[in-house]
């Protein structure tokens, strides 16, 4: 994002906060909270040939790179930040507040972030509209870490207790980005190095022109609920897959790159077992040549994907497994692509740092903070394939200790893909990623929390990696 972007996004949720009469309120509070982290990651020489040809490490761009000394060593490090939550009410205007100001860029970290709703609005007894962040209500629930939201306007109506319908009528979609998705991403880059720069386009000759998104959706029920979302994304030339000429959507008001997606899905809670389902889909056309040339390219985009979590509560045990798979894109005789997949939206669904963090391997092509991205990478990936998460937790007191386990496996990409969703083992590839991780936190109502983590990252003998992952945290609100 350039500067002049970033200040007026800054300006504007800033200034959705500072609308509000602070001298008034009672209960704001501030929250602090620090990250200190290790990464240990080193290379294991290996003769036995690499099982992933169609891969590289990292977008097709430095697999050599990333071999180097430079990367393969121990690294540590910290972060800290400083935020401010609320949420209250005066008269008929209610407010929801989750700002956090980081240490900056040179811990990987962004200047703020937002939490899942930080708004300002005008609620009645029927409606209630507001601007800033506003969480979808109509969101997929198999994973208990996935997020999506919307940045800007949106209206809510509420005919009865039970039944919600939302409209975002303007969100500036910015990938969801969230603090706690985001705040050991920067491990691997190089941010002094223009060479690895991976949040602007660069050389390509013109500015990243306006994208933005409109969704609706409907959530009915508590304890048994049924959901239903609609999203339509104008991308502009959001993303490296976006070649179009701004020109264009100034003269047309959208240079063809869209996205119409959207989901169904129900839960079912039980006293002591919950079931939730969702089915996916989208639909579009990646443009990837302008439309001013003389023999424009598009590919369409139709792609589905489901989404299954079941968690089993025994006492102060809990045990959730959460899964998702996406189809294929579609290829023809000559290994060329003539359909994209499923393309998702939000942030990552899994939990762990390595897969949703450091390595962010996405299972589908994805709209992230940086755009719309499809490729094989074992960092930064966006992959059709299987992602699986197990989660056991036990909370004693204020002590909560959890064991999270991650699998993903990506689509072959040998032959014709059909664009179809598959189950056999013999249509995936032969490699896999794949992490287990231990956290135990003190955790008090007051706001009080303090935590260890450690992951240890398990890959394919012949990738001639190994890597573990250890970090503490702590946060206070007064």
């Amino acid at each position: 994002m350039k500067p002049s972007h970033h200040l007026t996004n800054v300006f504007f949720y800033f200034l959705v906060l500072f609308l509000i009469p602070l001298t008034k309120v009672n209960g704001i509070g501030l929250e602090f909270g620090i990250y200190g982290y290790e990464l240990f990651l080193k290379e294991n020489q290996t003769k036995r040939p690499l099982e992933v040809p169609n891969w590289d490490f990292f977008s097709q761009r430095w697999s050599r790179v990333f071999r180097n000394d430079g990367y393969l060593n121990r690294s540590s490090g910290e972060s800290g930040f400083v935020g401010l939550k609320d949420k209250n009410n005066r008269n008929q205007i209610h407010w929801d507040l989750d700002a956090k100001l980081t240490t900056g860029p040179e811990t990987g970290l962004r200047n703020y972030y937002l939490g899942k709703n930080h708004f300002l609005g005008y609620k009645s007894k029927m409606f209630f509209l507001g601007v800033g962040r506003r969480e979808h209500l109509f969101s997929p629930k198999s994973f208990s870490t996935q997020y999506d939201g919307g940045e800007g306007l949106f209206l809510e109506i509420k005919p009865e207790s039970n039944l919600t319908f939302q409209l975002m009528i303007w969100d500036f979609y910015s990938g969801s980005l969230l603090l706690s998705k985001d705040q050991f991403h920067g491990l691997l880059r190089n941010e002094t190095s223009s060479e690895f720069s991976t949040s602007e386009k660069k050389n390509d000759g013109f500015r990243r022109s306006h994208h933005r998104r409109h969704s609706f959706g409907i959530h009915y029920g508590e304890s048994n609920s049924l959901r239903l979302g609609v999203h339509y994304m104008e991308l502009g030339s959001f993303g490296p897959n976006t070649k179009d000429h701004p020109s264009e959507t100034k003269k047309n008001s959208a240079d063809g790159d869209s996205i119409f997606s959207g989901n169904i899905g129900f839960g079912i809670l039980w006293e002591h077992l919950s079931f939730e389902f969702d089915f996916l889909w989208c639909k579009g056309s990646d443009r990837t040549r302008s439309q001013i040339a003389e023999t424009p390219g598009i590919i369409p985009i139709a792609g589905e994907a489901f989404q299954v979590g079941t968690e089993l509560k025994l006492g102060d045990f809990k045990i959730r497994s959460s899964h998702f798979l996406s189809d294929t894109a579609e290829t023809n005789q000559n290994h060329q692509i003539v359909k994209e997949g499923y393309v998702s939206m939000g942030t990552h669904p899994s939990q762990t740092p390595y897969l949703s963090q450091i390595f962010r391997i996405f299972p589908s092509a994805a709209v992230t903070e940086s755009g719309y991205e499809k490729n094989l990478a074992l960092i930064e990936g966006r992959a059709f394939g299987y992602l699986t998460e197990l989660v056991l937790s036990y909370q004693y007191q204020q002590v909560i200790v959890k064991l999270i386990g991650n699998y993903f496996v990506p689509y072959h990409e040998h032959g014709l893909l059909d664009g179809r969703i598959h189950f056999q083992k013999r249509q995936f590839e032969k490699f896999f990623v794949s992490e287990g991780m231990l956290e135990v936190a003190l955790k008090e109502e007051e706001g009080f929390e303090l935590g260890v983590g450690i992951s240890q990252l398990y890959l394919p003998e012949s990738m001639g990696i190994r890597s573990n992952f250890g970090y503490v945290y702590g946060r206070y609100q007064i």
